[in-house]
């Protein structure tokens, strides 16, 4: 949900047809009234994602206030839910003191307080897993007793991405160690029918321990029924999964093990009809079962408002003062733009969106370090595109005139909570950085035209561009790391010709690299930084230092430095994939030959790009 609570963009400041718990929720009443029984349940990641997340955890003057997720969550009437990862962004206590308001129960098996010999030795920080006794009414309307039980993860990663609110307070692991301790206990505790719900996602990979998006060595668990995940912003059942080995996407089933997971932001409910009987000797048994998602919306990346599901008032009442006060605060003006700012090309080309809040960084971590043992170094910024479409569709981009700059905008500029820092590397560690960056895209091979130039299993957050340096990427070289950071091609290197002031950078040279917390921590790829190569230790929000420094400036003009380039290839071509506003942009693209050539069936523009 990432608390799209309304079917509202806050950063167009207009209606979104296609999101939201208030239309979600119109779908949840057609669904109940459907069948006799019915269970409601979320995966995590509800209580941050938007300006109206921020403004609760930041500016919210009412402590003892119930959140308006938790509050539109009781009044639809879950029967439980899971965190996931992004409930650790505003820090423990806030996540502790804002779910003691849930009328539902919360459960998390594998994050604990202290942990134990063992996954149920631990004492965890929730319930690990909770059983609900539920009376059926079968075909004949006769009455009968089940008892089910859910557990509940999200990734061991969290300790990772937000280190500094946990490090020290909470432990994670592994999901599937934790589940196949767990799960025979549910069955010894009389669970008849276990659901996990899984805040982590479908992917192939090593299954090495702590694996972020487990959901495939989870459904081979015996004992799990059915499995709801979510983190990835993706669809399951879809045909996106075809061919992956042990999924079957006609029957909604990894392992045989029924799986949903019903894309982000609210865009759909996920109904699962699960068709139970039981045995001569009272066992129950699963029948078969049906899986739908049904979006709010027409389709996926086309909004129109005459198909969307209507908002439910309960929703609207539930969020409406939160939300008039995160408008009210988001208009506040800040500054002005000379020049637009957009993202449309901010993964294949110098960005002067991205520039400017890596100015704003280096500037306050001058400023932080001046007289202190790493004043003088040379200080780098290192910022990824946030909004650049990918799973959330062709409008999912930056995309700011000309003229006032307000707190909106800079929130757009910059989409995540994120708390600066400043870590001390040396030239091998910052090229190490960016040749897990430039794993983002595709292998290109010389001499052929129209290949898809990025990887879309690879998150634009994670693709850092490092202002302050200059530096090639040479994409017909194999990807030296994977999309989840694990070395691949040991012998592979994409990035070459760094430079700094136009010298040569010496594998030796010191830098300091003024970042955010999530990627000091070694979130995305980044090796973790040990605690004296902290520079500038978590400090200030991002967005509040860029807020200071566009009051400071008060007009900002910016034209893009150079910072990275792709190694020219002869005769070759490649495709990548914008937004259709983007069309009329392309004379904005510094040193890129690039051409329109048509809109696919998803609504994005595809771009023609010669090396």
């Amino acid at each position: 949900m990432h608390m799209h609570l309304l079917a509202y963009d806050y950063f167009t400041q207009s209606p979104n047809p296609q999101t939201g718990l208030s239309r979600t929720a119109t779908l949840i009443k057609t669904a109940r009234s459907e069948t006799a029984n019915a269970l409601l349940f979320d995966t995590g990641d509800f209580l941050q994602g938007n300006l109206l997340g921020d403004q609760i955890a930041y500016r919210d003057d009412g402590a003892t206030r119930l959140h308006p997720a938790i509050a539109a969550m009781n009044t639809l009437h879950y029967d439980g839910a899971t965190l996931g990862n992004h409930e650790f962004s505003y820090g423990l206590e806030f996540l502790l003191d804002t779910i003691i308001s849930a009328r539902f129960p919360l459960v998390l098996a594998n994050v604990a307080r202290e942990l134990g010999t063992w996954p149920s030795d631990d004492r965890t920080i929730l319930h690990p897993y909770r059983i609900l006794e539920r009376q059926l009414r079968g075909a004949s309307g006769a009455i009968s007793t089940i008892r089910i039980g859910l557990i509940g993860f999200l990734p061991p990663q969290t300790a990772v991405w937000d280190r500094h609110f946990v490090d020290g307070e909470v432990h994670f692991r592994d999901i599937v160690e934790t589940a196949q301790d767990y799960v025979p206990r549910m069955k010894a505790d009389g669970a008849d029918l276990i659901i996990a719900l899984a805040h982590s996602g479908i992917a192939l990979g090593d299954e090495r321990q702590q694996q972020e998006n487990a959901v495939i060595p989870l459904s081979r668990i015996d004992g799990i029924d059915v499995i709801l995940c979510g983190h990835q912003h993706r669809l399951f059942p879809d045909s996106s999964f075809f061919g992956t080995p042990g999924i079957d996407v006609t029957k909604g089933t990894i392992n045989g093990t029924p799986v949903m997971m019903p894309g982000f932001w609210g865009s759909h409910l996920g109904v699962m009809d699960l068709v139970l009987a039981q045995d001569a000797a009272g066992k129950w048994i699963m029948r078969r079962h049906k899986t739908e998602l049904r979006p709010v919306a027409g389709s996926a990346h086309h909004n129109d408002p005459r198909k969307a599901a209507a908002e439910a008032p309960e929703v609207l009442n539930a969020v409406r003062h939160h939300h008039q006060a995160t408008l009210d605060h988001i208009q506040t003006p800040v500054g002005e733009t000379r020049n637009p700012l957009h993202s449309f090309f901010a993964l294949v080309a110098d960005d002067a969106s991205i520039q400017l809040v890596a100015r704003a960084q280096a500037d306050h971590v001058a400023r932080a370090l001046d007289g202190t043992a790493h004043d003088g170094l040379p200080i780098l910024s290192a910022v990824a595109p946030f909004k650049a479409g990918g799973h959330a569709g062709p409008n999912h981009y930056t995309d700011i005139p000309a003229g006032p700059l307000t707190l909106c905008s800079l929130a757009d500029l910059y989409h995540f909570p994120n708390v600066v820092c400043a870590v001390r590397l040396t030239g091998r560690d910052i090229v190490e950085w960016l040749e897990h960056c430039a794993s983002m895209f595709h292998r290109i091979t010389p001499g052929l035209q129209r290949q898809t130039l990025n990887d879309p299993q690879f998150p634009s957050y994670d693709f850092d561009h490092m202002v302050g340096l200059e530096y090639e990427i040479d994409p017909s070289q194999p990807a030296r790391y994977s999309p989840e950071g694990v070395l691949n091609c040991a012998n592979s290197r994409r990035i070459s010709a760094v430079t700094w002031q136009g010298a040569p950078v010496d594998p030796d040279q010191e830098f300091i690299v003024a970042t955010n917390s999530f990627r000091a921590s070694g979130g995305g790829g980044m090796v973790q930084v040990a605690p004296e190569d902290m520079a500038l230790k978590p400090d200030l929000p991002v967005r509040d230092i860029l807020a200071d420094y566009t009051r400071r400036e008060g007009c900002i003009d910016i034209v893009p430095e150079p910072v990275w380039r792709f190694r020219p290839l002869e005769n070759t071509s490649a495709r990548f994939k914008t937004s259709p506003r983007a069309i009329d942009r392309l004379q904005d693209i510094p040193r890129r030959k690039v051409s329109y050539e048509q809109t696919d069936n998803d609504g994005f523009a595809l771009i023609r790009l010669e090396f």
